[in-house]
């Protein structure tokens, strides 16, 4: 019994160290730039959560995230630069319109199963590139929204990228922690099983559209919230930082991390930011690497970082249960 509590309590306890450690230390070890980048890095989590939520858990594939990140951001812009609402209050009302936009596209669109809704998203990603691009009184067309007000709350605000680093830490930590419960939670578990089989999931009594338009509603809600981020933390947005590369993007880094798992969406969006960092002279490659990189991915790791992570402490802890059972026999 007291094995099975420590190992219950080793995981949670492993990831708040490594938190506490990456919070410090981060901002110790990294120059102003790749803090920059590594801001970016953790607004794309909050957005990836989504993705984690809809694909690793109720297996709905989407390209809708980018589009309704954008939503969020400009939403947030509208509010703070436009109507002087104050800026934290501009990322809540940006926050709840986008969670509003997503459960009527859910409404509408995951009426349609599999391949077809699908399609569908990708459909309103491309809808939605034409609409950030040339409906000005909204976005302000191809060159955007500028002077966005920086975040402020109170009399405080962020100042530099490296306090920036530990207001997106904490909205990402908080994300992080709320996905998680999802998991944990009776609809995170009806999620799991409309993924495994719909029709079983009918026969448990659980209503199988309903619980898609939720998790889809959710998930737009956690891009609304990173877009509204970054339209504070950059003070200018424009179309091109949400088309359906960022999508795709996105998607890889749930897929490289581990579907199933919400720690490797945080894995998978700091290495997916980083890579074209770490390989710029390959910078007019990275699709190149991207497309055998998921070959690969697929192939030798379908359930990603976190799947290997898994298995190979699986290994250990079976090899250490193994030398114990021996060492008591001999005894």
């Amino acid at each position: 019994m007291r094995a099975f509590r420590s190992s219950r309590l080793a995981r949670p306890l492993a990831l708040i160290v490594l938190a506490i450690a990456f919070i410090v230390g981060m901002p110790r070890i990294s120059s102003v730039y790749n803090i920059m980048v590594m801001d970016s890095a953790i607004l794309y989590f909050i957005a990836s959560l989504g993705i984690s939520i809809l694909l690793g858990m109720g297996g709905q594939l989407s390209f809708a995230t980018a589009s309704l990140m954008g939503f969020g951001a400009f939403m947030s812009a509208l509010y703070s630069k436009n109507l002087g609402v104050p800026s934290a209050l501009a990322i809540a009302l940006a926050t709840l319109s986008t969670a509003a936009l997503a459960l009527f596209l859910g409404l509408a669109l995951l009426r349609l199963r599999g391949a077809y809704f699908t399609f569908a998203t990708i459909s309103f990603a491309y809808i939605a590139t034409s609409i950030y691009n040339n409906y000005k009184p909204f976005t302000g067309g191809a060159d955007g929204v500028i002077n966005i007000p920086t975040l402020t709350i109170g009399q405080w605000s962020p100042g530099d990228l490296y306090g920036w680093f530990y207001v997106l830490m904490a909205v990402a930590v908080a994300c992080f922690l709320l996905v998680e419960r999802i998991r944990g939670s009776y609809f995170g578990r009806a999620l799991a099983s409309i993924r495994d089989n719909e029709i079983a999931a009918q026969t448990l009594g659980i209503n199988v559209f309903a619980t898609k338009v939720m998790a889809f509603t959710i998930a737009g809600a956690l891009a609304g919230l990173a877009g509204a981020l970054y339209a504070h933390f950059s003070t200018v947005v424009s179309q091109a930082q949400f088309t359906f590369d960022i999508s795709v993007n996105m998607l890889l880094m749930v897929m490289i991390g581990g579907v199933d798992s919400t720690f490797g969406t945080f894995l998978g969006a700091i290495l997916i930011t980083m890579l074209p960092e770490w390989l710029r002279p390959l910078r007019n490659y990275m699709r190149l690497i991207y497309g055998v990189g998921i070959i690969l991915l697929m192939v030798f790791m379908p359930y990603g970082l976190t799947g290997i992570l898994r298995s190979a402490l699986g290994k250990v802890r079976g090899k250490a249960l193994s030398r114990k059972s021996d060492l008591q026999g001999g005894t």
